[in-house]
């Protein structure tokens, strides 16, 4: 009789053991924490509250071996993905891997430190906050980041600094003879009174699969302010599941916008964290899916101190049997008063067989605050379709007009110009593709 081995650890669909990897002490000492994490927490199932309508098979069907072992295809010429205006402020991983001939960070002002995690490993900022922001509980996909990864992108905006070139992180994935893992890592701190505009952007050249498990930390001082774009474009046969958080002191201001268009899985879980008064942040969001994928975000907006003010916008088209889930939660500690938290989730569901999970949350000890929240899950309105009809579009026009004037709003936030444009392009594609 064959013997059945029960899977319970995302170990267990990781062929080969994680090795730390790290060159450094502070990088080794995160994997080896990592480790000892994944020993001890189970791999999540439908019966865990927070992933009871999130569907893992794409994860779970698969076995992935690290990149050494996935015979990896060469990236080939990737200048259509440059930023103009950041054609000096680049850097580019492929597979995970940083890739110093593709990078250019040759027109950065003085103080100002861009480049990859290892190479960068003895800098003060480095030591004293690279993997300190985190805070997962019972998680295995954060711990996953620490125990496997080797390397990464590092920033660091000195005091009084302003960055006025986008710095643009480019994580590359091509096609692979096995589907295999990879590990992105991205350390940002901010001194005192400084800004920068970060673009952190995930591509799949091909239509294979892979696990894309990045961790991203911003460290913010105070009044220091940064813009961070997240551009999702994974293989559609890929599984995204990401990390970002951000930790904010006095007068700081962070705002995040993230943009949804590939992986066959995807899942975020941004958290923003009030370390002290009077700080601005959103965590704003445009989810495009279609075909089989699922998108799920759980976020979490937490206010520890008074005077705070937050905005979230969560919009989200889907298509076909596409899944969106979102869950938000607003927390707003006893001492935090005088917070001021907006959260809103608009889901436009094009076709009757798509699905929407909405739950935003509020929890709230502290007594003078002005919080609210809602969501909404619509269609078309046959009258603004007969409207636009009247005007000489067709019905197929019509929609698709619709569609793109619904996710506008959330690309018309990003403050770069040609990102804004590849977007536009990218909702175009999307909502024309039943025009032909």
């Amino acid at each position: 009789m064959s013997e059945v081995i029960q899977k319970s650890t995302l170990l267990d669909y990781i062929s080969g053991e994680i090795e730390p990897k790290g060159t450094s002490i502070s990088i080794r000492a995160i994997n080896e924490r990592g480790r000892a994490t994944l020993n001890e927490v189970a791999f999540p199932t439908r019966k865990d509250e927070d992933w009871r309508f999130i569907d893992l098979k794409s994860i779970t069907k698969n076995s992935f071996v690290s990149v050494d072992q996935a015979g990896t295809h060469e990236v080939g010429d990737i200048s259509e993905y440059y930023l103009p205006e950041a054609m000096n402020s680049r850097l580019v991983f492929v597979n995970g891997e940083y890739n110093e001939s593709l990078s250019s960070i040759d027109d950065l002002p003085h103080g100002v430190v861009v480049g990859n995690l290892a190479d960068n490993a003895d800098h003060d900022s480095v030591k004293s906050y690279l993997g300190t922001i985190t805070n997962y509980e019972d998680d295995v996909f954060a711990p996953f980041n620490d125990a496997a990864f080797n390397d990464g992108a590092f920033i660091h905006v000195a005091e009084e600094t302003v960055v006025e070139a986008p710095i643009h992180i480019l994580n590359i994935f091509t096609d692979a003879e096995k589907p295999f893992y990879a590990t992105p890592r991205l350390l940002y701190v901010g001194e005192m009174f400084s800004k920068a505009t970060i673009i952190e952007e995930h591509i799949g050249l091909a239509d294979n699969v892979y696990l894309n498990v990045p961790v991203t930390e911003f460290k913010m001082f105070t009044t220091s302010n940064v813009h961070h774009a997240r551009i999702q474009r994974d293989s559609k046969q890929a599984s995204h599941v990401s990390r970002p958080i951000a930790a904010l002191d006095k007068h700081a201001e962070y705002h995040s916008y993230t943009i949804c268009l590939g992986a066959k899985l995807f899942r975020n879980e941004p958290r923003v964290i009030q370390n002290a008064e009077e700080v601005d942040f959103t965590v704003d969001g445009l989810v495009l899916i279609d075909g089989e994928q699922i998108a799920d975000t759980h976020s979490i907006m937490d206010h520890r101190y008074a005077h705070g003010n937050s905005h979230q916008l969560h919009k989200v088209v889907v298509n076909d049997t596409a899944h969106s889930i979102f869950n938000g939660k607003i927390f707003v500690a006893k001492d935090a008063q005088k917070i001021d938290s907006f959260q809103e989730n608009r889901n436009l569901l094009i076709s009757d067989t798509g699905k929407v999970h909405t739950k935003p949350q509020l929890e709230i000890f502290a007594d003078d605050v002005r919080c609210s929240h809602g969501a909404t899950i619509g269609q078309l309105q046959d009258e603004e379709v007969f409207y636009l009809q009247s005007r000489g579009l067709t019905e197929q026009k019509s929609r698709e007009l619709l569609v793109y004037a619904f996710a506008l709003e959330s690309v018309e936030s990003m403050e770069v110009e040609s990102v804004e444009k590849m977007l536009l392009d990218e909702v175009i594609k999307y909502t024309n593709r039943d025009g032909k």
